[in-house]
C-alpha cells in the first residue's frame, strides 16, 4: 500500500516529492508522484493488456498526432472545402470531448458552431484516428487518462487492485481537473475515500481545455465526510498588493 501525488506539470511533480522527502526522511521511495499522464502511463505499462492494449505501445507527442490526425483526414472522403478544419483543430475537439467526458457534435455545438455542418466528417475522421491509434499501437496523452478510467469502471478487479494499493490520494491544483481527471479519482478513492485535494477556485483557468471548476466546488457533496481547510494567510503577495 503506497500513496499517490498528482499534479498538473513535472516540475510542480517534482517539488511535490522534495517536500515530502523532507517531511519523511527515507520513506517517500515507494509513494507515486507525478502529473496525471505520467502516473496512468505507468499504470497502463501494468494492465493496459486488461484494458485491450499492446503493453508496449508507442506514446504520440503532439506532432506525431498531428501527422496521424493528417492521414486520418486524408482516408476520409471530406468535403473540398477551406472552411473544413484542419489536423490540429480536429485535434482539439477531440480532446476536450475526451476530457469533459461529451460527444463530439456537443463539443463542436458549443466550441465551434460554425462546423456544425461538416459533424458527421469530423466524427469519421475522429474515428479513423482512433482506429489507426489502436492498429499501430499508440497512445496520444488523452489516452493515457482514458484507458486508465476504463480499467476503473469497466475491470472491477483491477479498479480493486488499485483501489487497495493506493491508499491515499493529494491531487494538487485541484480547481484545474476536467471531468475525466475527477472520475479517475473518484474511481481511485471509491474503496476508501481518503483523498485530498488542494486548489482555489478562483484560479481556475483552463476552461478552455476542458477543466471544470465546479469539481472543485462540489468535491464535499460528493465526500461528504471531508473536513474542509481554507487557507487565508497569502505568503507570495504584499500588503499593499492584497489591499488593493
Amino acid at each position: 500500500q503506497t500513496t499517490m501525488l498528482l499534479t498538473f506539470t513535472n516540475k510542480a511533480a517534482r517539488e511535490m516529492l522534495r517536500r515530502v522527502e523532507t517531511l519523511l526522511p527515507n520513506r517517500s521511495k515507494g509513494i507515486w508522484g507525478g502529473t496525471f499522464h505520467h502516473i496512468g502511463n505507468r499504470i497502463l505499462r501494468r494492465f493496459g493488456e486488461q484494458a485491450g492494449l499492446n503493453p508496449d505501445y508507442t506514446i504520440l507527442d503532439t506532432a506525431d498526432a498531428r501527422d496521424m490526425m493528417k492521414i486520418a483526414l486524408n482516408e476520409v472522403d471530406i468535403p473540398k472545402d477551406k472552411k473544413f478544419p484542419r489536423a490540429e483543430t480536429v485535434i482539439r475537439l477531440l480532446s476536450y470531448a475526451v476530457n469533459t467526458q461529451t460527444s463530439l457534435e456537443e463539443v463542436i455545438r458549443s466550441l465551434d458552431p460554425r462546423l456544425i455542418d461538416y459533424t458527421g466528417h469530423i466524427t469519421e475522421v475522429a474515428r479513423q484516428y482512433t482506429m489507426r491509434k489502436l492498429e499501430m499501437h499508440c497512445l496520444d496523452f488523452d489516452d493515457l487518462l482514458l484507458y486508465w478510467r476504463v480499467l476503473l469502471t469497466e475491470k472491477p478487479e483491477i479498479a480493486e487492485i488499485l483501489q487497495n494499493q493506493f491508499r491515499h490520494i493529494l491531487v494538487d491544483e485541484y480547481q484545474d481537473t476536467n471531468r475525466l481527471q475527477a472520475d479517475i479519482i473518484d474511481g481511485m478513492a471509491k474503496a476508501h475515500h481518503n483523498v485530498t485535494v488542494v486548489g482555489d477556485d478562483s484560479q481556475s483557468i483552463y476552461s478552455f481545455r476542458g477543466a471544470d471548476f465546479s469539481n472543485i466546488i462540489d468535491f464535499p457533496r460528493r465526500y461528504p465526510d471531508a473536513k474542509v481547510f481554507y487557507l487565508t494567510h497569502n505568503y507570495r503577495s504584499t500588503p499593499q498588493i492584497l489591499n488593493l
